[in-house]
């Protein structure tokens, strides 16, 4: 019997070895096919690969060469573990057969990426700046964003980044976990946490499909989001860069950019409340926190949030958001995500006035949203849009569609004491509006 025992334990180390060295040969062939196809585009060079019997897959010391940028990124150290060794054997396969991992991590460290003159360039657009750019920039001298010049002005000529992230697929309640963590030298630091809910089911819908079993494919909806991020450097840089552009102290800008930022959204017909402007204004200094959190409800349509309102949006979504463990409890009086839009085309119009030289590069479009009238038939098409429904008695309903049969349009009313779905016959429509885009955009 020992020897048996012996003889097994020999043979078990003997298998594990063959193994681990078929793996270990199959890893470096595939980091030089991958080596092989960027080849026309980058050098790709590493100084050790191995994996460990746990199928931890460790590359050291990367380099990554790009001609055309004349920039070589640089990788300290990436880690890849999906499950033990045998996982790993198939983990590639799996993934073509739409079968997913139990769980896997990968940890990348020490990643270097030099700021030169042809990367510089690669970022730099023609297009014209959003609402997003214009209200970063606000308050920061004759500039309508942030490019990678003001970066660069700002002391930055490198990005230096090292992250962990996390998967996990948890059977029970069939869905995907997603978290990790990234520190951003002199920049930010992030961490986050992503649930996505129905990912077993629509991994099996999709395999039925593919073997022609006809059975509705349902998409994954996210049922969680969680957002952390600390300043570690960036907002010190970006206040000492845009108080010398506009030739005021540190504590001038902020409060200035501030002012600038609310006046913007003052002009587009909305109003930042006071929560949200002493959060902000906590915000855009040093050290600061933000935690940005949603677990949305399962019928939310994100394909549909323009048309929401901001309630809406906040009651089905769960939004909470804090600064520096203080929470907004409100935001923006009279939202709408078109008047948000407005806001570059608002700014720019004004840079274009100031400066009519340049205003060729502005190509301005206006969108603009409307209730219009739809014949009932064509009910079914708008669900979840923002509709007004009046009924043969001049009754007037205003809400969303919720859903609509052959004799009955139902449309969802908030009042006082919540959301109530009402009934309507169709015979009984006198009129029914939506709010959608206005079909002739105005070219200016």
């Amino acid at each position: 019997m020992l020897r048996f025992l012996i003889k097994f334990l020999l043979l078990v180390i003997v298998l594990g070895a063959i193994t681990l060295l078929t793996a270990q040969w199959k890893l470096e062939k595939d980091i030089r096919s991958f080596a092989d196809v960027i080849s026309p585009y980058a050098d790709f060079r590493y100084e050790s690969a191995r994996i460990g019997m746990s199928g931890e897959v460790k590359i050291s010391s990367i380099s990554l060469y790009i001609d055309s940028l004349s920039s070589t990124v640089e990788i300290g150290e990436i880690i890849f573990q999906a499950g033990n060794l045998f996982d790993l054997a198939f983990f590639e396969s799996d993934i073509r057969q739409n079968k997913l991992p139990q769980k896997a991590h990968i940890f990348i460290s020490n990643v270097l990426i030099p700021f030169t003159p042809a990367l510089m360039n690669v970022f730099e657009s023609d297009a014209n700046p959003t609402t997003i750019d214009i209200l970063d920039a606000a308050y920061c001298g004759d500039i309508d964003h942030l490019g990678m010049n003001e970066f660069e002005a700002m002391g930055y000529d490198y990005l230096a980044f090292s992250s962990k992230d996390f998967y996990m697929l948890d059977k029970y309640s069939g869905s995907a976990i997603l978290n990790g963590h990234a520190e951003i030298e002199e920049f930010l630091n992030i961490s986050y946490q992503i649930n996505i809910a129905g990912v077993l089911n629509w991994v099996q819908s999709v395999q039925d499909n593919a073997l022609g079993v006809t059975s509705e494919v349902v998409a994954p909806r996210l049922s969680l989001f969680d957002l952390r991020i600390k300043d570690a450097g960036f907002f010190e840089k970006k206040a000492q860069y845009c108080a010398k552009q506009q030739q005021v102290t540190v504590d001038e800008y902020y409060q200035g950019h501030v002012n600038k930022v609310s006046e913007l959204f003052s002009e587009a017909g909305m109003t930042l409340s006071d929560s949200l402007k002493s959060g902000y204004t906590h915000l855009i200094k040093p050290q600061s926190t933000f935690h940005w959190f949603l677990q949305p409800e399962e019928e939310f349509n994100w394909h549909k949030i323009a048309d929401y309102k901001l309630d809406e949006v906040i009651d089905k979504t769960g939004l909470k958001v804090s600064v520096n463990n203080q929470p907004v409890e409100e935001f923006v009086e009279n939202w709408s995500s078109q008047k948000f839009a407005n806001i570059a085309e608002i700014e720019l119009l004004k840079l274009a006035q100031k400066d009519p030289e340049k205003s060729s590069r502005y190509n301005i479009i206006t969108v603009t949203y409307s209730f219009q009238p739809v014949s009932v038939r064509q009910a079914g098409q708008y669900i979840d849009y923002r509709a007004k429904l009046l009924r043969d008695d001049n009754t007037l309903y205003e809400g969303r569609l919720n859903k609509v049969s052959a004799k009955t349009i139902w449309i969802s009313v908030r009042e006082k004491s919540g959301e109530v779905i009402i009934p309507v016959d169709r015979v009984r429509v006198k009129r029914l509006e939506v709010y959608k885009k206005d079909p002739e955009p105005q070219i200016q």
